[in-house]
């Protein structure tokens, strides 16, 4: 991994437009001592909070802790929430010129209160907007991202379907990254696929890829069949498919050929995966923007998630993280479990067209 050792240093020379649903995760952290006379449920004696950002937001932080600069674009509220999405983006140095205040809109909110007895979460409440964004903010949001996205070497497409990532936006993101000739990288709730083409790469969950191709889980054949099934209906550069324990893969085109590479995962231990795909997806955008080719890309993705899921929350890894942990595995110091390159083999028709590079 000593190319993507050499692209680190080049993180702080690049720009990322972020674009998605912009969130606030809430922590309230308590007691829980006694039952409730009201109902049967626990009553959480709140000692602490904290606040940090969720969604596109997470994506954002996580460039941010990387050291890429990012624009960020997306809408929140005129209500407390949505102020104090902004303050946090403003306090972690993000470009807001893209970030629009909509009065008809609620930020979205997401509170977990948290057992510090039993270190884990016994509810969550949720305050949120997920009606598609229309109109005048449409258009303002389109025309930002038409004008704002200069100089940026890569652009994120992070859909939690809060209503931000419409076909529209999701268009004009597309064809602004076709006339800037960088990569624009779709992290995918939808199952819609057809809303999703346009983009150079997607980067969805295994659940999320039998959703967007329409298949059943159903053992390795699948995950072949289902790749391929993608990258042919969107015209798609890469797919690169989140596996949780089992690492991640990457699908690429190359030509009339197909590629597979499976990278192991590189988690030491598993204590929260929350936010492990905006971890996932930021860094692999970090390295495609700093020159990396995909298969780097993916391992050093791999990478930050195994760091990630070591940390409590939306915890974000840091660029010194990332090059101690390359540096013990280039060094020899920790080996890094072999990746594999395999033949990529899809039932019907498609197996008379695909081809292993």
């Amino acid at each position: 991994m000593t190319d993507s050792l050499n692209h680190l240093h080049t993180f702080d020379r690049c720009r990322i437009a972020v674009i998605g649903d912009l969130m606030l995760d809430e922590y309230l952290w308590g007691h829980i001592e006694r039952i409730s006379p009201e109902a049967p449920v626990p009553i959480l004696n709140v000692i602490r909070r904290e606040s940090m950002l969720g969604g596109a937001g997470n994506v954002v932080e996580n460039l941010r802790c990387l050291g890429v600069k990012v624009t960020t674009f997306g809408l929140v509220g005129h209500d407390d929430t949505g102020e104090q999405v902004r303050e946090l983006l403003k306090t972690r140095g993000a470009d807001l010129t893209g970030v629009i205040s909509d009065s008809n809109r609620r930020s979205t909110r997401k509170a977990r209160l948290m057992s510090l007895e039993h270190g884990q979460q016994v509810f969550r409440l949720d305050e949120e907007s997920i009606q598609p964004v229309f109109g005048e903010i449409e258009d303002h949001l389109v025309d930002l991202i038409r004008t704002e996205t200069l100089g940026a070497q890569a652009i994120v497409c992070s859909d939690y379907l809060k209503g931000v990532l419409t076909e529209r936006v999701l268009s004009a993101a597309f064809a602004a990254a076709r006339q800037r000739d960088i990569p624009c990288i779709v992290g995918p709730k939808d199952s819609n696929s057809r809303k999703y083409q346009g983009a150079s790469m997607l980067m969805p969950n295994t659940r999320e890829l039998a959703q967007l191709a329409g298949t059943p889980v159903d053992g390795d054949e699948w995950l072949n069949d289902s790749a391929y099934r993608l990258l042919q209906r969107l015209g798609l550069e890469a797919l690169i498919v989140t596996r949780g324990s089992e690492g991640m893969s990457l699908f690429e085109n190359k030509g009339n050929a197909l590629r597979r590479v499976d990278v192991p995962t590189m988690a030491r231990s598993v204590y929260d995966v929350t936010g492990a795909g905006d971890t996932a997806i930021a860094t692999f955008a970090a390295a495609v923007a700093s020159g990396s080719d995909c298969e780097n890309a993916v391992r050093l993705a791999n990478l930050a998630a195994g760091i990630k899921v070591g940390k409590r929350g939306t915890a974000c890894v840091s660029l010194n993280e990332l090059k101690e942990s390359l540096a013990e595995r280039t060094s020899g110091e920790e080996p890094e479990p072999e990746a594999s390159t395999e033949p990529v083999r899809v039932a019907g028709m498609a197996a008379q067209r695909a081809r292993v590079s």
